[in-house]
């Protein structure tokens, strides 16, 4: 009887166990992944898809939560700022919400460079252009 009593309890333990692995693993990292400490409070428009830091010249994917940078004559991906602008406080620095429905702003980045250039952070704007959206009228 009182083997019976503890795999009983054995059993018990084991469902729970495996059912709270599961809500933790349909969860995702939801409670670790977050927005990047300079991100707004408020968080960015529906629209915005990238953040530019034109002083920087580096991009922030919204949507992927990555930051794309150049890297000699490469682009490259990564979860964390470059060491390079590890120094930098991107909370106060220049920012611009790219409308860009694409997973690379860097294509358009000559011509971010000269739109954007001196760009200060009393000059932080949403940009809307069209630039990588479908033309809807087509």
């Amino acid at each position: 009887m009182k083997t019976i009593i503890q795999i009983r309890g054995l059993v018990v333990i084991l469902i729970l166990t495996v059912v709270f692995s599961l809500d933790t693993y349909a969860q995702g990292n939801k409670a670790t992944k977050g927005p990047p400490s300079w991100a707004p409070a408020h968080g960015y428009r529906e629209n915005t898809r990238h953040i530019y830091f034109p002083e920087q010249n580096v991009y922030y994917d919204v949507q992927k939560s990555v930051y794309i940078s150049l890297s000699g004559n490469n682009w490259q991906i990564s979860a964390s700022l470059p060491s390079i602008f590890s120094g930098i406080d991107l909370s106060i620095a220049a920012k611009v919400e790219l409308d860009l429905s694409t997973d690379t702003p860097q294509k358009y980045n000559s011509d971010h460079k000269v739109k954007y250039k001196g760009k200060g952070k009393d000059d932080q704007q949403k940009d809307k252009s069209n630039k990588g959206k479908k033309n809807k009228n087509k």
